[in-house]
């Protein structure tokens, strides 16, 4: 016996964006109705076919089958000023600082000469041009 199985999708921001720019690239054109003030979204495959949406509701396919981001919702939100064309870029994950493995930290490595530990000089260190550290792990991403 074959069972039907249904997979339901998500809503994320990243879904939002996504549909957004898709909407874009297919160029959907939006329309209002003088007398109602419902938004209307040209099809992308039926150049013949408007969908009614608010943002929330869609007629298309999408929508009749339970997913909750579709083109037309997208471009609906972005002209009701509820979406943004491109969000906030996420704050960039910050360099954790680490000691020097050439110069042990110090900015300076020591150059033996005369092959005895007692004749030396400090070189500039050229790994972490003399600050002692370098960038080692990433630290996680801060919160916005």
């Amino acid at each position: 016996m074959a069972t039907m199985v249904t997979r339901l999708r998500g809503e994320s921001q990243a879904r939002w964006q996504a549909a957004l720019q898709r909407a874009f690239a297919v160029g959907l054109e939006v329309y209002r109705l003088a007398d109602t003030r419902e938004l209307v979204v040209s099809s992308a495959t039926q150049f013949d076919l408007l969908h009614r949406t608010d943002g929330e509701r869609c007629t298309c396919e999408a929508a009749r089958h339970g997913d909750p981001v579709c083109s037309h919702r997208a471009v609906a939100r972005f002209v009701r000023g509820l979406l943004d064309p491109e969000p906030e870029p996420a704050a960039p994950a910050i360099a954790a600082m680490v000691p020097c493995r050439d110069c042990g930290g110090d900015g300076y490595q020591r150059i033996i000469t005369g092959g005895r530990l007692a004749d030396w000089w400090a070189a500039p260190c050229h790994a972490c041009q003399s600050t002692g550290a370098v960038p080692g792990a990433e630290a996680p991403a801060l919160a916005a």
